[in-house]
């Protein structure tokens, strides 16, 4: 019995020897945290830059020598009396070339005939003509549809760049063959202004030729009068 309890004894010893052996032995240890502070985390503010604070720099008053004071006096203008010019005589004006005057001056009444042997011809200018007044130098010259031939040619030919505030005119003279060849173009009388009597004398060059004298005519050549008008509106 008592080899029983011992045999006993001894497994349960060798038992327990042999889990003491194989469980891993591993420290414990034991922390005190002793008391425990609450810590709240929050953004702190963000530190704003301060000025730069720019201390008065004490600027030096210069050293100036006493300058002597301009003393100012007063004078008093002294207007010279000026001589009373007197007023001059206007000079005496031209007499007026009236060898040739347009429809619009000369009236109806002037038309059989006008001075050194001209003749008026306006009423050949045709319907609806933009021409002021027309003349020629031979008296013996009475063919209205050449005229009337001519003057529409010049005519779609005479373009106006100019716009005055008052009325204007010009007078070209030119001769004209028997061909129909216009052999001399002048102002006879200006506008005052260069663009509108060149415009006036441009449109007779560009109308070169004319249609040919009538066979019935005997001279060889005439002379043309012819005004062109400009009235504003």
């Amino acid at each position: 019995m008592k080899q029983d309890l011992a045999l006993s004894f001894l497994l349960h010893f060798a038992v327990i020897l042999t889990l003491v052996i194989l469980t891993p032995f591993k420290p414990q240890y034991k922390l005190d945290m002793g008391d425990v502070i609450n810590v709240s985390l929050t953004a702190l503010p963000a530190v704003q830059p301060q000025p730069e604070v720019m201390e008065p720099v004490a600027i030096p008053t210069p050293v100036t020598a006493d300058e002597p004071v301009a003393v100012v006096t007063e004078t008093k203008s002294i207007t010279e009396a000026k001589p009373v010019e007197k007023p001059k005589p206007k000079p005496k004006e031209k007499p007026k070339d009236d060898s040739y005057k347009p429809k619009a001056e000369t009236g109806k009444e002037n038309r059989a005939g006008l001075e050194n042997g001209q003749k008026d011809v306006s009423e050949n200018l045709g319907a609806g003509s933009r021409f002021g007044g027309a003349a020629i130098d031979n008296a013996s010259f009475n063919y209205p549809y050449w005229f009337v031939q001519s003057f529409s040619k010049i005519e779609r030919n005479w373009t106006n760049p100019v716009y005055a505030n008052e009325p204007i005119s010009c007078i070209i003279y030119f001769q004209v063959i028997r061909s129909g060849r216009i052999i001399k173009i002048e102002v006879e009388r200006s506008s005052g202004i260069d663009a509108f009597d060149s415009a006036c004398e441009r449109a007779v060059k560009l109308s070169q030729p004319l249609p040919p004298l009538p066979n019935e005519f005997t001279d060889e050549i005439i002379g043309i009068h012819l005004e062109f008008p400009y009235s504003p509106g």
